[in-house]
């Protein structure tokens, strides 16, 4: 009887449970079902754009200026206007004091190659002032020098005057012995105020003459630095006692240690509205008087309404916070809603001026994030793409911080930055080597050059699926559309911070306009990818309807104007231009067509590939694509590349000539390439091994030939850190985070000649902090708990050659 009951039981629970299998099959093929029927909607896209996406109002702001030819500068709302023409700013961060003067033209050239054409920098008070009462504007401090240098090369300046500045400076910047003063700083006692009113009076006596409004290039003024947001460490903390920071005792709850969220409130806060009033009249006292003020305003800092522009920020890779996604690739309305919201003034009263946008990262002893190439790109599509009318970046170009008068460090060594190296991660690095980014950035730098024009008054429209899509979330696809309810370009973005994304495709994107619908056909938009598609474009006198295809670049030359655009992987380059059939081609030299029609201009339309786009320069209505680092002075032209086989495509009515060399050329379409080859440089250096953490190494300056424009240094090694010496005195210092340490050696090469260099390396150990920035294949194998590996030094030729245009 019990075996019986059992059993039937046993019957029962089977069938119970195949039931529930089946429900689950049938649960989960639904779901499934579902999901298919999400992904497959969300394959196709579109969005409604208004006839009037955006309200622009002018004449609120306390901002703007006339030079005396004339030439005017102006700010509404929205945007920057340049004789009054819309503009958008290109703002890139260098510090001169960072940099031996001798290179300061060459660097300024990159910079402007780059497409910036605004340089920012920092006048660190404590680097002029290290001694009470003594201020040094010599040599690498010349600031005076370098603002002329910018201006000879057409470079207007916006000058960050502190007094607070931090740059990863000592104090922020703030000398020592203020420290030992009875008052506090960055506010408006006194005692405080009476040694910013001497440090202005010296700025402003190297500023004089260089005003926009005087005929000069110096067009903007920041007041201090995050105030009420940040600080930097004073120097003076003892070991295990937390950092005293440089700030008013009142400021001290509310301080951050880097750019961050901050949602407390202040009842101090007209105190920091009152501070900046005062610093920028005691500014405009000491006659720096300039279109253009800025504050930072990001994370409730202080601000001053109507009088002065806050600009903005975005660091994907902080270290001043654990690696995790951020939200700076998600499109969004960036001027009503600004990164690192909360802040304190209304958004849409003011141009949105993106001035410290994190491309790179300086690495500290417990943090090493790391910064690909694909991240720059994306993030600064996405902030256009979100509605930014100015850009700029924080740092453009790295450096090396000085050293003390007697000893000692500028560096903020509270914080853990390195002792001398700011490299940076920067699109220029610490030697004045170009990186990856720089190529991509210059691709979004070209368009706003070309287009910015149009870009500037065009509102931002997101579409519905904007509300669903996450830091993590990959199917959706990212994108926005800026437009004037007629015509417009529409952003799209497949890159993510600290995450893998997938492949998506698009089965339709079409843009409804007041007065017609658009569609593009079907596109793969690849993993890591952003681009800008246009729609009713203005090409000359024709109407390009829509183009799968990135815009670039124009120029103009006998007679005929030249539209530049580029292929991205993924989307088939078409373009449907009004009336006409559409045009399909293969991207390349040779993909040029001729637009024509009766009583209209005569366009030229070339697609370009990818890479070739990486490389396009452009200077005026002149170009030169070379994957050469590319140099322009004038009709003067040259190339630096660590490859001895110069390249470089021109138009072919553009006629080089070459000095002391004659290149082999090859014509392709409309172009004409040319080739130099120069003999490979063979250096001879010695590297010895004192101990397994011990090396010299020695150079004679003599191998400094013409065509050499510098040796790089390749230090491979696998440790915690190393240093670098001359003669007992270090001249650089790198913390490992997973790539070789590569030095510039020409501003050592008599010292080097003479004395050599001693490295000092350091072992990692298997619980250092910052191996969570390192992605897996970084991290070293550790013999017991460290690791210290010096796999060898090498040298790489720096080439250059040099042609003038006829």
């Amino acid at each position: 009887m019990n075996q019986r009951v059992l059993s039937s039981k046993t019957i029962i629970a089977d069938n119970l449970l195949q039931k529930i299998e089946s429900m689950k099959r049938i649960f989960i093929c639904g779901i499934a079902i579902l999901l298919s029927q999400m992904v497959t909607s969300q394959r196709e896209y579109s969005i409604s754009v208004p006839e009037n996406p955006k309200q622009i109002r002018a004449g609120h702001l306390n901002l703007g200026g006339k030079d005396p030819s004339g030439n005017t500068i102006a700010f509404n709302s929205y945007y920057m206007e340049m004789n009054g023409k819309p503009f958008i700013p290109i703002m890139g961060e260098i510090h001169y004091a960072r940099l031996p003067e001798q290179y300061w033209e060459e660097q300024i050239l990159k910079m402007k190659a780059g497409g910036i054409n605004v340089i920012a920098t920092y006048v660190f008070w404590n680097i002029h002032e290290w001694k009470e009462g003594v201020f040094d504007w010599s040599g690498n401090k010349d600031l005076r020098r370098f603002l002329l240098l910018c201006k000879k090369h057409g470079m207007n300046t916006i000058v960050r005057i502190g007094p607070f500045c931090h740059g990863e400076i000592r104090n922020g910047g703030i000398p020592d012995w203020i420290y030992g003063r009875p008052f506090e700083i960055r506010s408006d006692n006194e005692g405080y105020l009476y040694y910013v009113r001497r440090l202005y009076h010296h700025i402003a006596g190297q500023l004089e003459g260089l005003y926009f409004k005087d005929g000069g290039n110096v067009i903007g003024i920041q007041l201090e630095n995050e105030l009420q947001h940040s600080a930097a460490p004073w120097a003076f903390s003892y070991p295990g006692q937390p950092n005293e920071m440089t700030t008013a005792d009142y400021d001290e709850e509310i301080t951050r240690i880097g750019v961050s969220v901050q949602d407390q409130q202040t009842v101090y806060a007209d105190l920091g509205t009152q501070h900046l009033a005062t610093l920028k009249k005691i500014a405009i006292d000491e006659g720096m008087i300039v279109p253009l003020y800025t504050v930072t305003g990001w994370g409730m800092a202080a601000v001053l309404d109507k009088e002065t522009i806050p600009v903005t920020a975005a660091y994907p890779y902080p270290f001043w916070a654990e690696p995790s996604m951020s939200p700076f690739f998600l499109f969004k309305d960036i001027q009503a809603n600004p990164d690192y919201s909360p802040v304190r003034y209304d958004g849409n009263s003011y141009p949105s001026f993106c001035a410290e946008m994190g491309v790179g990262i300086q690495i500290t002893y417990a943090r090493r994030p790391r910064v690909v190439a694909e991240a720059s790109e994306a993030l600064m599509l996405r902030t256009l793409g979100s509605g930014a009318n100015g850009i700029g970046y924080y740092m453009y170009h790295g450096g090396l911080t000085p050293q003390r008068e007697g000893g000692g460090f500028f560096s903020d060594e509270p914080m853990g930055v390195p002792k001398i190296s700011y490299d940076f991660q920067a699109p220029i690095g610490e030697y004045g080597k170009t990186r990856d980014s720089y190529n991509y950035l210059r691709i979004i730098h070209l368009f706003l050059e070309n287009f910015g024009d149009q870009l500037a008054p065009m509102g931002v429209i997101l579409p519905e699926t904007n509300a669903l899509i996450t830091p993590g979330e990959r199917e959706t696809l990212r994108y926005t559309v800026r437009s004037n309810g007629k015509s417009g370009f529409i952003f799209l973005n497949n890159f993510q911070d600290h995450d893998d994304r997938i492949d998506q495709y698009v089965k339709k994107l079409e843009v409804r306009l007041p007065d017609e619908t658009l569609t593009l056909p079907a596109f793969t938009l690849k993993k890591g990818v952003s681009a800008i598609l246009p729609f009713n474009l203005k090409v000359g006198t024709h109407l390009l309807k829509y183009a799968t295809a990135q815009p670039l670049a124009i120029t103009r030359s006998n007679g005929k104007m030249h539209y530049f655009f580029y292929a991205h992987e993924g989307i088939s380059p078409e373009y449907q231009f009004d009336g006409k059939k559409v045009k399909k081609v293969t991207p390349g030299l040779n993909s040029s067509f001729t637009i024509r029609d009766r009583g209209a201009d005569e366009i030229i339309v070339t697609t370009l590939t990818r890479e070739q786009a990486l490389h396009f320069n452009q200077w005026g209505n002149t170009f030169c694509i070379t994957d050469a680092t590319l140099l322009q002075d004038g009709s003067n032209i040259k190339l630096q590349s660590r490859s001895n086989l110069f390249q470089c495509v021109l138009l072919s009515t553009t006629k080089p000539a070459f000095e002391k060399l004659k290149p082999m050329t090859k014509k392709s379409g409309l172009f004409t390439e040319y080739r130099v080859e120069l003999p490979e440089a063979d250096i001879v250096f010695e590297s010895k091994k004192v101990t397994n953490q011990r090396y010299l190494f020695g150079l004679k300056k003599n191998q400094f030939t013409e065509y050499l424009s510098d040796i790089i240094l390749d230090v491979d090694y696998v440790g915690d850190n190393a240093i670098a010496s001359i003669d007992g005195k270090m001249i650089n210092d790198h913390l490992y985070y997973g790539n070789s340490w590569q030095i510039g050696l020409k501003q050592y090469a008599e010292e080097i000649d003479r004395k050599g260099i001693y490295f000092y390396f350091r072992p990692m150990y298997q619980d250092a902090s910052y191996l969570i920035d390192f992605k897996k294949d970084k991290v070293p194998v550790f013999k017991g708990n460290k690791v210290c590996t010096v796999n060898g030094l090498k040298v790489i030729p720096e080439y250059q050659i040099g042609f003038s245009l006829q």
